[in-house]
């Protein structure tokens, strides 16, 4: 793997994981309806995100572009934490630590098993 894919492949999981952090710090602060919008448009971002680096679309070997369906899981327990602790007096500090530990954790393991699609054009070079 050289230098251009391996940064590829790193600024692609920050950026998801970035993503899903600040957006469960959203759900666990904000009042309704921001939580919902932030939601949507972070939705429509990973979208257009792995558009851009082909991480989606039909000539990805016939599979989804995930870690493996640990990722879902560790997700769903973060979005269970935010769910949880939104509304409540400890939310303020709760919130922030919660999307950061969220981005920690789903860097590394994202960074760990994460399969990521080469297009034509890099497997070329």
């Amino acid at each position: 793997m050289n230098t251009k894919v391996t940064t590829t492949v790193r600024n692609y999981w920050l950026a998801l994981a970035a993503m899903y952090g600040l957006t469960l710090s959203v759900v666990a602060m904000a009042e309704w309806p921001w939580p919902l919008i932030m939601g949507a448009a972070f939705i429509l971002f990973g979208v257009l995100h792995g558009l851009r680096y082909r991480q989606v679309g039909r000539n990805v070997q016939g599979k989804l572009a995930t870690a493996s369906p640990g990722v879902g899981v560790a997700g769903g327990i973060f979005g269970a934490a935010a769910i949880l602790i939104h509304g409540t007096p400890v939310a303020i500090w709760a919130g922030p630590l919660l999307g950061v530990v969220t981005f920690l954790a789903m860097y590394l393991y994202l960074h760990r098993f994460g399969r990521f699609y080469r297009g034509p054009s890099e497997t070329a070079t």
